[in-house]
């Protein structure tokens, strides 16, 4: 009587094994798919994003890349509810989709170049920094690190970085010209440039120059300057500026708010446009300086 009972426990016991197999086999056949789903969606999105760049719609590539960051959490929360699981593994499992989605360094790189693009180099810089934390020698990190740098100021450190570049990938002209411009950014930005600017004074009269600053005042010659530096887009600047001064736009309704903070923004961009372009042209950052008298500000705009 007990060898009978003995036996059935034991084969209660094979039973129990027998469904605890193919179980097992399910929730890992189960995760699967989800993990797929993740990739397949954000592989759509970023293919997505890059034909946005590729016609330089920087604004709708950069959002495609915001919800590849916002899918990936969703999917996996949908899939850890359907699934029974421990808070504690759900937690882990929504870190683990996030942290996929930011291990993706081509992502990284290109979602930068948006940034980049859209004048946040702020943003762009900490992208470029999370694609090196991967990998040290990504070369388009290396090089979005150096762009970012550069557009906010930090002159020194971009010329490390595109030197840097260089040492890895000397057959790329990017980084050479990286090297270049970074260097004339610093020589404008010390003013080494007007070392040689008293020797040529004194050979050259200086009375008529100054008769001619003289006649002009600091708003005609701070117009040509922006001029000589935005181009055509100095028109578009003017008329920008003259519109916000229109009696008929301050007495508008609130209907009409967002027309002067479209025009603000667009003001705003254009001066930094500006500067940047300053900080660019040696020639005509020298005179910005005489005209202006501050060069603190620093180029932000591609």
């Amino acid at each position: 009587m007990n060898r009978p009972g003995f036996r059935g426990t034991g084969m209660q016991r094979a039973s129990q094994r027998k469904m605890n197999k193919p179980m097992n086999k399910k929730r890992q056949k189960g995760s699967k798919p989800v993990i797929d789903e993740i990739e397949v969606a954000g592989k759509n999105l970023r293919d997505e994003a890059l034909k946005y760049m590729k016609v330089r719609n920087y604004t709708k590539a950069l959002g495609l890349y915001d919800q590849e960051t916002l899918i990936s959490s969703k999917i996996s929360s949908i899939n850890d509810a359907k699934s029974e699981m421990k808070p504690c593994s759900y937690r882990k499992k929504q870190i683990r989709a996030l942290e996929m989605n930011n291990n993706d360094q081509n992502a990284l790189v290109a979602r930068s170049r948006c940034f980049l693009q859209l004048g946040e180099p702020a943003k762009a810089l900490q992208d470029a920094e999370t694609a090196l934390v991967l990998d040290k020698n990504n070369i388009r990190a290396i090089y979005q690190k150096a762009e970012a740098l550069y557009y906010l100021g930090q002159f020194e450190h971009s010329l490390m970085f595109f030197h840097r570049g260089l040492r890895l990938r000397p057959e790329l002209a990017s980084f050479r010209l990286g090297v270049q411009k970074t260097q004339e950014a610093i020589e404008n930005t010390i003013g080494n440039n007007t070392k040689n600017q008293p020797q040529k004074k004194p050979v050259k009269a200086d009375k008529p120059k100054t008769a001619k600053r003289g006649q002009l005042s600091r708003e005609e010659l701070e117009k040509r300057a922006s001029r000589r530096l935005l181009g055509d887009l100095f028109i578009d600047k003017e008329y920008l500026e003259n519109l916000l001064k229109h009696p008929d736009l301050r007495k508008a309704d609130t209907n009409t708010e967002g027309v002067s903070e479209y025009a603000k923004d667009a003001i705003n961009f254009l001066n930094n446009r500006q500067e940047f372009w300053r900080q660019q042209k040696p020639c005509t950052s020298l005179n910005a300086k005489k005209i202006s008298g501050a060069n603190g500000m620093l180029p932000r705009w591609l």
